[in-house]
């Protein structure tokens, strides 16, 4: 007769069964995630896998989850490491995984897209949080390896485009665990040291290798830069999220420094054409101005009061001819005028009569007519044709 065992005896011993089985322990499953859960206070991630036919409860305690490099999600074809363990509590049997990887998709791009995809929802980066990079920039850092090839392009190429810009060197580990923190410290100084601009990269490599500038922390300490940043990773083909939030994403460390500067030589020849367009446009502007100082200096001389004297003297003299020629024509007119009238007054004068004999008798100057006018002893003046005479009346 079989003996009774409680529910709890039944879970514990099928536990002890899979605990024993070492073929259910470090099993490598693959199927696809649903279900999914991230407990937001223990970090413990919970979810089913599945395939076309069954699927299996599945836990990833957060001692394990913390040091996954993506973020798991529904749908998402994995691989776990497991142990098949049962949960006697709830009588089911499940995975405990300890580590996953996506099934046909590197894990780290996979957390480079994810990362790109969150950030890319934060707006972080929008065009317009990119800063305008200066034209002609005085001081410029480089930050990057001082080991690195890329370096040594970079600055020759700064020193025959633009050698007259002071270029700093901020180092920085560039590939590694440590070289995230090593690249935000260095970012960092380099925008507490006046820079105008900063150029932040390294030669190319595998995703491994440039996984340093797929960072997080890195991504937002570019963005949090007040100095405009050029980032140059690796080759063409790579795109890290260091190139999508700095101000301007550059194919190659090269690249970057003939974007950072001007060509001096164009600069030069850019001067030598404005110098002569100034000369030319100087030498234009006299001339006008002369031509324009003769046309006033002609008028001013018209104008001045020696020119107005001598033209009111001209003038004068024309009015005074003008005037002495009406003058005498006005003389002859009144002058025929004169002899007309005086002929007449002659034909009525008394001196007319007196040469007809007569003569003119005057008392005190007043002419007697009457013989009454006088008495004896008065004197009177005779006047005649040729003379006047003094008589005194008897």
């Amino acid at each position: 007769m079989s003996s009774i065992l409680t529910v709890s005896q039944i879970n514990r011993y099928i536990s002890f069964k899979l605990k024993e089985d070492k073929k259910l322990h470090g099993i490598l499953a693959v199927g696809e995630i649903s279900n999914f859960t991230n407990h937001a206070k223990t970090g413990h991630l919970y979810f089913t896998l599945k395939d076309n036919e069954s699927s299996i409860k599945a836990v990833m305690f957060s001692s394990m989850a913390s040091r996954l490099t993506f973020m798991p999600q529904n749908g998402m074809r994995v691989i776990v490491s497991a142990n098949v363990q049962v949960f006697e509590r709830d009588g089911i049997y499940q995975l405990y995984v300890s580590d996953m990887q996506p099934d046909g998709l590197g894990a780290l791009y996979l957390a480079c897209e994810q990362l790109k995809e969150r950030l890319l929802y934060e707006g972080i980066f929008d065009e317009a949080h990119k800063k305008t990079l200066p034209n002609m920039p005085q001081k410029i850092g480089i930050i990057t390896s001082v080991d690195a090839a890329a370096l040594q392009d970079m600055l020759n190429i700064l020193s025959r485009r633009y050698p007259i810009a002071e270029v700093i060197i901020f180092p920085s580990l560039v590939q590694g665990i440590n070289a995230p923190e090593s690249i935000c410290k260095a970012i960092v100084h380099a925008d507490n040291s006046g820079m105008d601009l900063l150029i932040c990269g390294r030669g190319g490599g595998s995703l491994e290798d440039l996984m340093a500038f797929n960072d997080e922390k890195v991504a937002r300490c570019i963005y949090n830069c007040n100095t405009p940043i050029i980032s140059a990773v690796g080759h063409e083909t790579d795109t890290t999220i260091a190139d999508l939030v700095a101000d301007l994403r550059a194919p190659t460390p090269s690249a970057a420094a003939e974007l950072a500067v001007p060509d001096i030589t164009m600069i030069y020849n850019r001067l030598n054409a404005l110098e002569k367009n100034l000369f030319d446009g100087i030498s234009d502007l006299f001339k006008n101005n002369f031509y324009k100082l003769d046309l006033i200096s002609k008028r001013l001389e018209n104008a001045t009061p020696s020119v107005k004297i001598i033209s009111y003297k001209e003038k004068f003299r024309l009015y005074e001819d003008r005037l002495a020629a009406a003058y005498k024509i006005q003389i002859q007119k009144f002058s025929g005028k004169l002899a007309e009238n005086a002929a007449a007054l002659e034909s009525l004068s008394p001196l007319r009569t007196l040469g007809r004999g007569y003569s003119l008798v005057r008392k005190n100057g007043k002419l007697i007519n009457k013989t009454t006018d006088l008495s004896p002893g008065e004197n009177i003046e005779i006047q005649m044709t040729d003379g006047t005479l003094s008589a005194t009346i008897n």
